[in-house]
């Protein structure tokens, strides 16, 4: 797996997951002193006008929020990441360019990361992120190899917990529950068998292959590892208080009652939905030339 501070290419493997991430806080004026806690990733796209740097996460997590908080990460004059508590930024929702996926019934929405990046640079200091892209996608030959019982892992902030000390994730490990490659009750979704709470919303979910991996010629290569970005863990069901199964957003905070309970499973919208925010940041881009820079990976 690849992954990239600014335009630099680092190493890769698992350590460098937890470093994607970040977490979102918001606040509503219609509810003061409710925080509301969501989950969101670095994720370049890359478009006519050249790389942007997005943060990805879903539409209930930004709606109704008046303002929006992110957890980030330090580096040294060495490029090291410091492992402390998070430098925080906060931006009002006003005039604050958020993208949400056209479709409706979809629960995916980006945000441009260079304002958050260039606010701590005002401070005089430095971000640290790592950021995934198209090309951790999983190659067309390997879908159909993503079967039930595929093993994955999924990076967020479950209930807000984190380790506050040193800004990190909590990182969670479970497996396919559904084929990938057919589309969930009929819509470009997966179910994966792992513990989904509050403030999990819009969590990265990656397939791993440990010790085994798949290779294009239908043979395997043994001893070694892989990860692929695979979706974007947006819901799941829920028992209501009569004990229906009902499907349910991830609650991004205190937004579940106590007579609901959460089934260790969750619905994730598949990755290749990121392909569709292109179209609409280069539309955007186009229509206001001046924001360039405001959303530029530069």
């Amino acid at each position: 797996m690849a992954v990239s501070t600014g335009a630099t290419q680092i190493e890769n493997g698992l350590h460098a997951l937890p470093y994607t991430v970040v977490k979102i806080e918001g606040e509503s004026v219609a509810q003061p002193g409710a925080v509301s806690s969501g989950t969101g990733f670095f994720f370049r796209l890359d478009t006519k006008s050249g790389p942007i740097l997005m943060i990805a996460t879903n539409k209930h997590v930004v709606d109704d929020l008046d303002v929006l908080r992110f957890h980030m990460s330090l580096m040294d004059d060495n490029g090291k990441r410091i492992l402390a508590p998070a430098e925080t930024v906060d931006f009002s929702m006003v005039g604050y360019p958020v993208f949400r996926h056209p479709d409706p019934n979809v629960d995916l929405a980006m945000i441009p990361a260079f304002p958050v990046l260039d606010e701590i640079g005002k401070k005089g200091k430095k971000p640290y992120f790592l950021s995934l892209s198209r090309d951790n996608f999983p190659p067309g030959w390997l879908i159909p190899k993503l079967t039930a019982f595929t093993n994955v892992i999924m990076i967020g902030f479950p209930n807000g917990l984190m380790d506050v000390a040193n800004n990190l994730p909590i990182s969670r490990r479970g497996i396919l529950s559904t084929l990938y490659f057919a589309d969930h009750n009929g819509a470009k979704n997966f179910v994966v068998d792992i513990a989904a709470f509050g403030g999990s919303s819009g969590s990265p979910v990656l397939a791993y292959f440990e010790g085994m991996v798949p290779t294009a010629d239908g043979g395997n290569t043994l001893g070694s590892s892989r990860i692929y970005l695979i979706g974007v863990l947006h819901s799941g069901p829920v028992f209501s208080a009569e004990g229906d199964v009902v499907p349910a957003p991830i609650p991004t905070s205190r937004q579940i009652t106590k007579t609901s309970l959460m089934m260790h499973l969750g619905y994730c919208a598949k990755v290749s939905q990121l392909n569709d925010f292109v179209p609409l940041l280069e539309k955007y881009l186009a229509d206001n030339p001046q924001a360039g820079r405001a959303t530029s990976e530069s």
